[in-house]
């Protein structure tokens, strides 16, 4: 029998529920596991008495230490569930011993030692991510069955070789190698599904939040807690493929439909609380049942249950034809990806982190398809309509209603003294324009509620930016340059103001540096993130000295800029709107001159840096500037994209009501 022990991870806690049954290992057990069923009844008797089944709790460790003599090496065979294989390494270049995540194995998967133990290796780490059970057994004895079974042999290369290409194609690979060992240690790998947030994308509206509430009666949909750059996972049921709920609760109140195959949780829920316990990605909620309303939300609940409290999680919208947070996104940034797909959406985790990638679109951005149309037709619509007024003011024989009229389209010409009028035909036009596209920038709000029946929300925020901007232009050439009417112009001015806020909100959601749970970063978490930039900077150096002294250049023109154009200490913050405004302009100007002071860095860093790597360490410095600005600036940009959210909207309803006034003076009902 193998002598190999299983290492417990230590816990602060003491470890419940029943002990777990003994199971013997024998040519009959064998015949029913993946792989080595494949073995003669003989060669299955023979090798079940050296052979040892683990049960395994999450985070428990069944191996850690230095790797053994190959012959001797353990083998672990997963059965159910998944298992991680961690390794410390001695960095190349500093010699610094690291921890990595080699791979992960699940069901019909071998642990080899081998395989995870290349060069510079001092430690090995087998890991369950989530309750698992496993045949040990050693590398000696794997090899007289390798030797005594072809077909066995044949299946193990199978199974092999997709584990190397795993290792290979996501653990080795330069880009992927960070994003793989972010979503095994977050234990992502056996969700059925998973819903990602982009938070380069979002426009912190909180519509989805609020859908999943109106939809549910309550919080289905949770903060986010988990984060990789600027992209992040919320608090969100990943329907697991092996969950820790579903045995806790000891009234059968929770279980996996056998016809959706997801885990639903009954309205006679008794609120024990054992399930939300037992969740280890805290995705269960308990909610009073006097703050819900029963009789809409939980129909099927017993009018005469006792239970005070009811668990919830979400259920993918089941019964729906939609999930109402990813519908209710207005620009795509929420979306969701099944479970075994996750690796493959890798790019989304990098959108930030690793320049090159900044341009990904998201899987529920459809918008973006039709974006060079709008562009078109706005383009179109900005120069044909500046052409016409702008010539006539200056030349009106050149315009296009005299043009008409010369080759016979108009029965009239255009007066050269009153080409350009507000109140006359062709201003009345445009004013009529510009206020239907001002309108149409409301239908945004009716969109929301009924999407997706009346198409996406991410093309209804389409139409309310393009129309938005259009309207812009319309009503800013109804004034036809003439400033004396007090109600037109503060129905300009307005409108102009709620365009302006909306550009300005963007630039403020994507300076304010956010932690996990969408929140201004904590200090030791911007430096965490700046020394990832540090170290990711000096690696593209061929002397990482260069690369030091190149971000010390950096930081030198910083403080230079700082010093010549007196910036406030980062505690002051401006009093009044007109100080903000001046603040937020001159944070604007010191990004522009900094990307500016970068890019003349071009031509020295070509011969610095690796071959092919310029470019990529250009915008390397560039995000490390901006974070370093943003961090300085968060706690003033966090209040500002509040005070931001609600003045948009304010100035919005006011622009109306300005606009009513000046259409009903217009027509001369007042």
């Amino acid at each position: 029998m193998s002598d190999l022990k299983v290492q417990r991870s230590k816990s602060k806690r003491k470890r419940r529920g029943k002990a777990q049954e003994a199971v013997t290992v024998d040519a009959t057990y064998l015949s029913r596991q993946p792989l080595l069923s494949l073995l003669p009844p003989e060669v299955a008797t023979k090798i079940s008495k050296r052979m040892q089944h683990h049960y395994l709790a999450r985070d428990e460790v069944i191996y850690q230490g230095e790797p053994m003599s190959e012959e001797f090496s353990p083998v672990y065979l997963v059965l159910t569930g998944d298992v991680a294989v961690y390794r410390d390494r001695a960095d190349a270049h500093t010699g610094l011993i690291k921890e990595e995540v080699s791979c992960y194995l699940t069901v019909g998967e071998l642990y080899i030692q081998k395989l995870h133990s290349p060069e510079r290796t001092s430690a090995l780490q087998v890991k369950a991510m989530c309750p698992a059970q496993v045949l040990s057994f050693t590398y000696q004895e794997l090899n007289y069955l390798l030797s005594k079974v072809p077909a066995f042999r044949d299946a193990v290369s199978v199974s092999l070789r997709q584990v190397t290409g795993r290792q290979a194609r996501r653990f080795d690979d330069e880009f992927q190698k960070e994003i793989a060992a972010f979503f095994v240690r977050e234990r992502l790998t056996f969700a059925r599904r998973v819903k990602i947030k982009r938070m380069d994308i979002c426009i912190e509206c909180d519509g989805c939040y609020d859908a999943c509430r109106t939809r549910h009666g309550t919080d289905r949909l949770g903060a986010s807690e988990v984060k990789y750059g600027i992209t992040e996972i919320p608090n969100n049921c990943h329907n697991c493929v092996v969950p820790e709920c579903i045995d806790k609760c000891k009234f059968g109140q929770i279980s996996r439909d056998e016809d959706t195959n997801e885990i639903v949780i009954a309205d006679n829920c008794t609120g024990c609380q054992a399930c939300s316990k037992g969740c280890s990605f805290n995705a269960i909620q308990m909610h009073s049942v006097e703050s819900l309303d029963i009789e809409r939300y939980f129909p099927d609940r017993d009018p005469d249950h006792k239970g005070k409290k009811i668990a919830q999680k979400c259920d993918n919208c089941t019964g729906y034809e939609d999930r109402a947070c990813i519908t209710a996104c207005p620009v795509g940034a929420m979306f969701q990806v099944d479970g075994p797909d996750l690796f493959d959406y890798w790019e989304q985790f990098n959108v930030h982190k690793s320049p090159g990638f900044d341009q990904v679109v998201s899987p529920e951005d459809g918008a973006h398809k039709l974006r060079p149309w709008w562009l078109g037709f706005t383009l179109i619509n900005v120069i044909l309509l500046s052409y016409e007024c702008l010539t006539r003011v200056f030349a009106p024989e050149m315009c296009f209603g005299q043009l008409l009229f010369e080759w016979g389209f108009r029965a009239e010409g255009v007066p050269p003294d009153k080409a350009l009028k507000a109140s006359l035909a062709f201003g009345h036009n445009i004013g009529y324009i510009a206020t239907i596209c001002m309108l149409i920038t409301q239908l945004y709000t009716v969109g929301k509620k009924f999407a997706p029946r009346l198409g996406s929300v991410q093309a209804w925020m389409e139409v309310h930016i393009w129309f938005g901007f259009l309207g812009f232009v319309y009503g800013f050439y109804h004034t036809a340059f003439s400033w004396r009417e007090p109600i037109a112009v503060t129905t300009f001015v307005l409108f102009t103001i709620a365009v302006l806020t909306g550009v300005v909100g963007r630039y403020i959601v994507f300076h304010v540096p956010r932690n996990r749970a969408g929140k201004e970063l904590e200090l030791d978490e911007v430096e965490s993130q700046l020394q990832a930039l540090k170290e990711s900077i000096e690696q593209k150096f061929k002397v990482r000295r260069e690369g030091y002294t190149v971000m010390m250049k950096v930081d030198a023109f910083k403080s230079a800029q700082e010093a010549s154009q007196e910036e406030e200490p980062e505690d002051d913050e401006p009093q009044g709107f007109l100080a903000s405004l001046a603040k937020l302009s001159h944070l604007i100007r010191g990004d522009r001159a900094q990307e500016e002071a970068i890019e003349a860095l071009r031509e020295e860093l070509g011969e610095r840096v690796r071959e092919g790597e310029a470019n990529e360490v250009l915008l390397l410095l560039k995000e490390k500037a901006r974070l370093q600005r943003s961090a300085k600036h968060t706690k003033w940009l966090s209040r500002l994209l509040k005070f931001y959210r609600v003045f948009h909207v304010t100035i919005g309803h006011l622009t109306f009501a300005v606009l009513a006034l000046h259409i009903l003076k217009a027509l001369r009902w007042i």
